[in-house]
């Protein structure tokens, strides 16, 4: 007798390494091993050890003489409670995909998800998506690993696309953030991957992203995939060029401050506000002998910090800027002579007499003419930012290694990352409007405790709501979810 002529209700014990056999109107469970016949070069499947008996009534009757028998599931279970925050509150991202990428939305939209949920690796994509509501949301999705692998290579045909997505989050007048980060790169086949600076002094195989964040919808909304040789400041010209800014206010770190990128940064009507370097020429010795910083031409308090601004002007007519930050000074002088006890090398007494005139220095050039020394400060203040959306690229979605084998799977798992940071970004900020003091990890794992079961002869999706533990059921429905 094949599997096909066997009763449904004994096919829901077949798995790998066990079979039905059936005998004069009864049904038996056995172990089957498969082994390879060289000779006839194919599988041989060989039926083994007696498990025991199955019937309709009572099902698995386990055999007197097997003490230990896994018994399979009579019910399918999916985790609901993930699924559910992320189709009421992410709602409008799966819109946007679709109308973008129309059939491959859905897709781009579900893997994201489970990115966000539980860092879930290429590899394991599809475990995660069975044991997911997203599964009977739609049953159609090909998450098998050979059906991603084509799927990657052929969205990156479509990667105008990508930017077109981007470019839809970046509006005239914004405060746009820049900066890049790095990502390590272990495949011989990316074109992007080479060796470049990563600090602690290495140079390894990498690739290196350059991220525009918003400000005002604090975001990462656009990023340009670069060479892992290539300094991120290198390329910011080629990505004002390519998502189409214009006006609004651009902000970047020290390094930033080329020729090219002024350019560039004026070309694209934007305002700038970069930092340089804290031994800049621009700091002369008269603000660094300012002990009592009485000629200061600003004096503020900022996030609990006394802040000391001063001002000049570079050759073209740029503002140059330079605080003093009281507490910061008072760190890194800690710090130092922390250091210095410790007998690092470089730290010497002579050199802390120098060194500490410039403790608690910022410097930075602007051409915004109409701002305040202290709105310049505070601007500059919230480039950081962008580093919790590096945090959360690389330790919330594990995500600061490179595993794909060619330039069209990498370019589409980074458009997924994107989406995913966009989706991790709404429920932080969910959790924070309703004032839910639980990390990301915390809240996940708690919804992991809202599942809908079905009975496994149950073809239909009639899935019913199981019992909720009291604390997550008031998150669940003070947030609508259940």
């Amino acid at each position: 007798m094949t599997k096909k002529d066997l009763p449904e209700w004994t096919l829901v014990y077949i798995e790998p390494g066990k079979t039905v056999k059936a005998k004069s109107g009864k049904f038996y469970l056995y172990e089957q091993k498969c082994h390879y016949n060289k000779a006839k070069k194919h599988k041989n499947s060989v039926t083994n050890t007696y498990l025991g008996r199955i019937t309709k009534e009572n099902g698995f009757i386990q055999s007197k003489t097997r003490k230990v028998v896994l018994m399979p599931e009579s019910v399918v279970s999916k985790q609901y409670g993930a699924y559910a925050v992320i189709t009421k509150y992410c709602g409008d991202v799966l819109e946007r995909l679709v109308a973008e990428f129309g059939e491959y939305g859905n897709l781009i939209f579900t893997i994201a998800s489970l990115r966000a949920l539980e860092k879930t690796p290429y590899c394991e994509l599809e475990d995660a998506y069975t044991e997911s509501y997203f599964s009977v949301f739609d049953k159609t999705l090909p998450m098998s690993k050979s059906s991603l692998s084509g799927f990657l290579h052929d969205l990156a045909k479509h990667k105008g696309k990508f930017k077109s997505y981007m470019r839809k989050d970046i509006e005239d007048d914004d405060t746009l953030i820049f900066d890049g980060t790095n990502l390590l790169c272990g495949s011989q086949n990316i074109s992007y991957s080479a060796a470049g600076y990563k600090h602690g002094h290495n140079y390894k195989s990498q690739v290196c992203p350059l991220y525009a964040y918003s400000a005002t919808k604090r975001k990462l909304v656009y990023y340009r995939l670069c060479e892992g040789s290539v300094s991120d400041a290198k390329s910011l010209t080629d990505l004002l060029v390519e998502a189409k800014i214009k006006n609004g206010i651009g902000i970047a770190d020290n390094g930033f401050d080329s020729p090219d990128n002024i350019d560039g940064l004026l070309n694209s009507k934007t305002k700038f506000i970069i930092a340089l370097r804290r031994d800049s020429a621009y700091v002369t010795k008269d603000i660094l002998d300012d002990s009592s910083r009485m000629n200061a031409k600003e004096k503020f308090v900022d996030n609990h910090e006394s802040i000391f601004a001063y001002e000049t002007v570079d050759n073209n007519g740029n503002r140059i800027c330079i605080y003093f930050n009281q507490t910061i000074a008072g760190v890194e002088t800690s710090e130092y002579l922390d250091k210095m006890q410790k007998g690092w090398k470089g730290y010497t007494e002579t050199d802390f007499v120098e060194d500490k005139k410039r403790f608690g220095i910022f410097v930075i050039k602007s051409n915004h003419m109409d701002m305040t020394l202290q709105k310049i400060y505070q601007y500059y203040r919230s480039r950081f930012e962008i580093e919790y959306s590096f945090d959360t690229l690389k330790n919330t979605l594990n995500f600061d290694k490179v595993y794909m084998h060619s330039d069209y799977s990498l370019e589409s798992w980074m458009f997924i990352n994107h989406i995913s940071i966009t989706i991790t970004q709404k429920i932080y900020d969910l959790l924070k409007e309703n004032e839910i003091n639980l990390s990301l990890h915390s809240f996940f794992k708690k919804l992991r405790q809202v599942v809908k079961q079905r009975d496994v002869l149950d073809k239909g999706d009639n899935y019913i709501l199981q019992v909720v533990p009291a604390k997550t059921r008031r998150i669940c429905e003070k947030l609508g979810l259940i």
